[in-house]
């Protein structure tokens, strides 16, 4: 089992059931590979015109900044708990109560509302092509992926592991291929560097500087997901190596992938044709592979799958690690660190997030359709809880190795790093929400209620940890060490113990 700097990992899962390979797939099917690459291309586009693939980059190097800091906690605390953990023992349990609080309106919340997004495409693409009418196939694909994703959960952690590979293997080499198509037949203009030249910013869009900043704020959006490796440390071969390793690889592959894909699907349109991508009435994805494909525009399609199945996997691998270390902590319903005795899987975990997939996919797709549930809870909502859980983090690094690892303390990595991504992602949250709501930016209905659903999600958080603390049951307040399997007084003396005044 791994250790960490207060002890060993007791944990009732399965270790050592994952390497290097396996945790970085992961975190890669996380991000969700063909998805990000080809739904959301005609929108960054607009906004930044011939500069998106610049905008991405940039992104990139914001990204890597926002994994500084998981890299620099998962080195001294790898558990189940993930961000749980790392806030709990900086910060205090109850701001990591509130910041896992937070995280259930990102990965518990995406399996579902995805499984429905891709049937809702499906369907559109199989009655343009074919004829068929099949409107009620976004509600099954969020059955049938969900209950296969439970399913695979519950027959362990390798059988998992394996099916992210293939799968994510699968989406990848399609949409590679696609994007060197692009290349191989471009478009008006040809191959061109242009698309990163700083001087076209501004270049084939309206909202100028503005949409270029905009995108790469939606670009880091778009990237979340690289964290995912890190509730899986308990089950990971030499976690405080593997763990790091594998957030700095996801973000590295996926971000070259990703600023690759956008420029060759640019340059397959053309750079001097960017309105035909912008106003495109298909995904310029599936355009370009019925253009240079014809019949085997199919192979997108497959990749939608694929990566649909892979990025529920992974989002449901994070949730029910997460609901494990809540339940083994007091923090959940102990029902919930239940492991079963031969697979070594947190079944009841299995079983309530199988049981939030379906209910907010159903709920959220007849509720809003589910397309507009796709953009709003993984676009929005998921963005301003996954913003919280980032700002919590890039705080608590700040102060952990302060106060515990003053020896440790790197002003580059322990400071700079965290306040500077800590500002974009503010500058994210007001550029997605602008005071007074100008024209250009003001999100309509229902995504301008985005806003509301967090924030009364939090205070629901708030009203729990005010009747843990009324009803004398946040003895687990206490222990929130106990997720890394250390002792009251290990957590005690890390508080209590002197540090070096050196900086």
């Amino acid at each position: 089992m791994a250790e960490t700097t207060a002890g060993r990992i007791q944990t009732e899962l399965k270790p050592d059931s994952l390497g290097l390979v396996s945790v970085t797939m992961q975190a890669i099917t996380h991000i969700a590979p063909a998805i990000a690459a080809l739904f959301f291309t005609q929108f960054l586009v607009t906004l930044s015109g011939l500069t998106a693939p610049l905008a991405y980059l940039i992104g990139v190097v914001v990204v890597l900044m926002l994994g500084n800091t998981l890299i620099q906690f998962s080195r001294q605390l790898p558990s189940a708990g993930g961000y749980y953990t790392y806030v709990s023992r900086s910060l205090g349990a109850r701001a990591g109560f509130l910041t896992s609080w937070m995280f259930i309106l990102y990965s518990p919340m995406a399996g579902g509302v995805v499984s429905g997004f891709f049937g809702f495409i499906a369907a559109g693409e199989l009655k343009a092509s074919y004829g068929w009418d099949v409107p009620w196939l976004w509600w099954v694909s969020i059955i049938v992926v969900g209950s296969i994703v439970a399913l695979l959960q519950y027959r362990g952690i390798e059988l998992s592991a394996r099916t992210l590979l293939i799968t994510g293997g699968a989406e990848i080499l399609i949409v590679l291929a696609l994007a060197f198509t692009g290349f191989a037949k471009p478009g008006p203009g040809g191959i061109s560097l242009s698309e990163f030249n700083p001087a076209n910013i501004g270049v084939g869009t309206a909202y100028g500087f503005s949409g270029f900043t905009l995108a790469i704020v939606l670009a880091v959006q778009g990237l979340t997901g690289w964290e995912a490796a890190a509730p899986l440390a308990e089950e990971t071969r030499d976690p405080k190596s593997n763990v790091p390793r594998s957030v700095l690889l996801s973000i590295v592959i996926l971000g070259v992938f990703l600023v690759f894909t956008y420029w060759a699907i640019i340059t397959g349109f053309g750079p001097d044709n960017i309105k035909g991508v912008q106003t495109s009435s298909d995904l310029p994805g599936l355009a370009l592979a019925r253009n240079v494909w014809g019949g085997g525009w199919w192979f997108v399609l497959i990749a939608f799958m694929s990566s649909t199945l892979a990025v529920s996997l992974a989002t449901a691998n994070v949730s029910t690690r997460m609901w494990y270390a809540l339940g083994r902590n007091g923090a959940f319903p102990k029902l919930f660190a239940k492991v079963h005795p031969v697979y070594k899987t947190p079944t009841n975990a299995i079983f309530a997030q199988l049981t939030l997939t379906l209910g907010s996919g159903l709920i959220a797709g007849a509720w809003f359709h589910p397309d507009v549930a796709f953009f709003l809870l993984t676009g929005l909502v998921l963005v301003l809880g996954v913003s919280f859980v980032y700002l919590a983090a890039n705080v608590g690094v700040i102060v952990y190795y302060w106060r515990e690892l003053h020896s440790q303390f790197n002003w580059l990595w322990h400071a700079i790093l965290p306040v500077v991504s800590s500002l974009v992602l503010l500058y994210a949250l007001y550029e997605s929400f602008p005071p007074g709501c100008p024209a250009v930016n003001c999100p309509v209905d229902p995504f301008a209620k985005a806003p509301l659903v967090a924030g009364g999600w939090l205070l629901i958080g708030i009203v729990l940890l005010v009747y843990y603390a009324a009803s004398g049951r946040d003895r687990w307040l206490k222990t929130a060490g106990a997720a890394l399997g250390e002792s009251e007084d290990d957590v005690a003396m890390a508080k209590v113990a002197p540090v070096s005044p050196k900086v």
